[in-house]
């Protein structure tokens, strides 16, 4: 074992230890000083400071893991931010023509039916195209009536089918069917929007009605 002289001649600067008790290892010497070439274990401290500076095999797998987990994570929550955003513009349109109802029925006492059924959509059928809502469609002169209009093309189809009190309620193309009351009292009218972002069989629905003005009854949201 060297003395503290010969440590001091070699470079070697030891910190709150005695030379009995200093070996040759990194994580007792605080400066970055290598070991030198004429100490015994000088190859062995060269090794051990390579091997503290890499990382193992284990720790990259868990790395890897990691950022896999946030990816799908944040895959995920972008989906759910554009299936919200295409909603948000359904239930928009549905509120416009609540409103227009309400205009409508303050002036003549009953609600304006623009659609022949819950499928006759206005502007188009969806099919995950945008369309500018005024169209050469069979009920736009209904629609204009009804003062409904939007900011921007839309991707959705809207019906509206309205009635007097007791009139038969027509049935929405939802799998979960709601309860109407029966007999209705007041006149009435439902709206129905569908849309369909990936162009297949499965539409996405939004169902309201004069029943309960403030829910809007959403399926299939994600189509």
């Amino acid at each position: 074992m060297r003395s503290l002289r010969q440590l001091r001649a070699a470079g070697i600067r030891p910190t709150g230890m005695t030379p009995a008790r200093l070996p040759c290892r990194l994580d007792r010497i605080m400066a970055p000083i290598p070991c030198p070439r004429s100490y015994p274990r000088a190859k062995w401290c060269k090794r051990a400071a390579a091997g503290e500076r890499a990382f193992t095999l284990i720790e990259l797998l868990a790395v890897v893991a990691m950022i896999g987990v946030l990816a799908a994570l944040a895959v995920v929550g972008y989906r759910r931010y554009l299936y919200s955003s295409k909603s948000a513009e359904a239930k928009a349109i549905i509120g416009h023509i609540h409103t227009a109802e309400a205009s409508y029925r303050a002036e003549t006492l009953g609600y304006l039916s623009c659609s022949s059924s819950l499928t006759a959509w206005y502007p188009a059928a969806p099919n995950g195209k945008k369309r500018h809502w005024v169209q050469a469609h069979a009920d736009a002169s209904c629609w204009r009536m009804l003062n409904v209009a939007t900011d921007s093309p839309t991707s959705f189809g809207f019906a509206v089918v309205a009635g007097a009190p007791g009139g038969p309620i027509p049935t929405p193309s939802t799998d979960t069917k709601p309860v109407w009351p029966a007999p209705t009292t007041e006149p009435w009218y439902v709206i129905q929007a569908a849309g369909n972002a990936d162009a297949d069989t499965k539409l996405s629905l939004f169902l309201s009605s004069s029943f309960a003005p403030s829910e809007i009854y959403v399926e299939n949201e994600s189509e």
